[in-house]
């Protein structure tokens, strides 16, 4: 089903009109004469040295074997050069197969522009030095093609009908490309005929090699099976393999300052692409409030348009997505969506639900705000799963995964100084209240208000709420402080209140002491406020350790507690 509806979204995205060429980013040009001569190097680069999008012959898949592209190609292919430039690192077998090519296709088509190309590349040893010292460096990467002079500007050689022809031809033909294709009915089309060995490259995908992966392979005698070899034990015809990888591609690619077209990054192993079966713009709603949300943009979403149409009577139309991370040379599909737009609806309003918590109003938490904020200092990203299951969450109305409280509450303890503390501050117990709500089979929910609830049976609750007031107090005895109890003392005291509390009482006896000789309403004030919440706890004594769990109730305590004092000065 998955690759099928990936292939419907090709057919209807048009994405397929000529199964022959693919879009593909054109670095440079090589202006030929009609006798061969090298004219110029045209760079087609935008400003952030990015290659126009041309429609180009489809580059075959290549592993080991040497095959070289139709006209089109990289500079390993097209030149022999690769590398640096300095050390003239040649590759006289790539190019010498590229030219073999062109040699025959003009022999042909008696094309002008592809003789012309031919010509051009009989003279390469000789020409190659004013080709090369046209760009400062070459990488051997970068995909060039022909335009012949006597073309009107922007044709192309490969764009000529005659050319166009033969290759139409040449990929038709049985015996190419596919060699020993065998003819099987097809898994996505169900049509018989011959199927594809070798399916195209995803590209982009996150951990997956920057050549691409592939979604479907079969490299080692140990994934076939009576006597089929490679992409012949899951039959899936070249059409239908072109669909599917060509849908992939176009939701993958960058988008303007967006990494993804159609998909939300989760973290550095992990992204999420999704689709419907029939053109709607929830697609793009999504897109602006799962990653990077704009303010307006998240609030329509979660009021107007979701709550509008909530009922959902005519919002059957499938909606599919789909999680992909890489391993080396494959795609890895981690989750896999298919519900109603109905459905998705009540999923998301669930999620921004579970999320909503006391203070930063502006937008709803997007999924990109969540990996951000559990992301551990460094380099290493989450765990792929992790995203995997928020994203879960989100979309499919799963519970939050236990893995994610862990996370929130590991983070709290790592103090932030950067000015998006607050927020982030927000995020992680925003997390934590859904996960304590929402939480994975066989943990039973616990009641979180959104704001504060003074109320509070839970001892963990009242405990975080303590901690607050003590950091308040020390904020007003000392006029502000460099580093404050919440920098020292959160985590131990979120862990094993029973050892650290007794010593933060102590500590208050002193700042209490500060803050009489100065101003003794707020002294009072704060007293009465520290007595208020110690009587809410049992007289039993400390709790000497907190399990995950209660640790979340803590940390929602202490926000809830925090935010009210923020609150109360704004009013005032």
């Amino acid at each position: 089903m998955m690759l099928n509806a990936l292939y419907a979204y090709a057919q209807r995205e048009g994405l397929l009109e000529d199964p022959d060429v693919e879009l593909l980013a054109v670095d440079a040009l090589i202006v030929v004469g009609s006798d061969g001569r090298f004219l110029s190097l045209t760079p087609t680069t935008d400003e952030r040295g990015r290659g126009l999008k041309r429609a180009v012959p489809r580059i075959p898949k290549r592993t080991v074997a040497i095959q070289p592209g139709f006209f089109v190609d990289n500079a390993r292919y097209v030149l022999g050069w690769g590398g640096d430039a300095a050390k003239a690192k040649k590759n006289p077998e790539r190019a010498e197969a590229f030219q073999a090519v062109v040699h025959v296709v003009a022999k042909e088509t008696n094309d002008p522009g592809a003789q012309a190309v031919a010509a051009f590349l009989s003279k390469l040893e000789k020409q190659l030095p004013k080709v090369v010292e046209q760009r400062e460096e070459w990488t051997g990467e970068e995909r060039l093609a022909f335009r012949w002079s006597g073309d009107e500007e922007g044709t192309l050689v490969h764009e000529r009908p005659a050319l166009r022809e033969a290759w139409a031809r040449r990929r038709g033909a049985e015996g190419v490309g596919d060699r020993a294709a065998r003819r099987m009915r097809c898994l996505v089309t169900g049509e018989i005929g011959p199927v594809a060995r070798l399916h195209p490259s995803i590209k982009n995908v996150p951990g997956a090699q920057s050549s691409g992966a592939a979604l479907v392979s079969f490299n080692e005698e140990a994934f076939c099976s009576q006597g089929l070899t490679q992409g012949e034990n899951a039959p899936i015809s070249r059409a239908a393999a072109e669909g599917y990888a060509t849908a992939l591609n176009h939701m993958l690619a960058r988008d303007g300052d967006r990494r993804y077209r159609q998909g939300v990054s989760l973290g550095k192993d992990a992204v999420v692409v999704f689709w419907t079966r029939e053109p709607d713009p929830v697609v793009d709603t999504l897109l602006n409030v799962l990653d990077f949300p704009q303010p307006a943009q998240a609030v329509h979403f979660a009021e107007s348009p979701l709550r509008g149409l909530e009922p959902g009577e005519f919002d059957e139309t499938p909606f599919y997505a789909m999680t992909l991370g890489g391993n080396a040379a494959r795609v890895v599909v981690r989750d896999w969506f298919e519900f109603s737009i109905r459905e998705l609806k009540r999923n998301v309003l669930g999620y921004f639900e579970a999320l909503r918590l006391e203070g930063r109003r502006e937008r709803p938490l997007s999924v990109w705000d969540a990996v951000r904020a559990v992301e551990p200092p460094g380099a290493r990203g989450i765990p792929p799963d992790l995203g995997t299951k928020l994203i879960g969450a989100a979309l499919g109305g799963r519970p939050f995964p236990r893995e994610l409280l862990a996370a929130a509450l590991r983070r709290l303890r790592v103090p932030d100084k950067d000015d998006g503390a607050s927020f982030l501050l927000h995020t992680r117990c925003a997390l934590i209240k859904a996960t304590l709500r929402r939480p994975p089979h066989g943990i039973k929910p616990m009641e979180v208000s959104v704001s504060l609830n003074p109320d509070s049976p839970e001892v963990p609750y009242q405990l975080g709420r303590l901690f607050a007031v003590l950091e308040r107090l020390q904020w007003i005895a000392l006029e502000g402080v460099n580093t404050s109890i919440k920098d020292r003392y959160f985590g131990a005291a979120m862990a094993n209140p029973g050892v650290v509390f007794p010593r933060l009482l102590q500590l208050s006896n002193h700042h209490l002491a500060k803050l009489l000789g100065r101003s003794k309403g707020s002294a009072r004030w704060v007293e009465k406020l520290i007595a208020e919440v110690m009587g809410r706890l049992p007289p039993r004594g400390w709790s000497t350790t907190l399990k995950l769990e209660e640790q979340g109730q803590f940390a929602i305590g202490y926000y809830h507690q925090r935010q009210d004092f923020f609150t109360r000065r704004d009013e005032d």
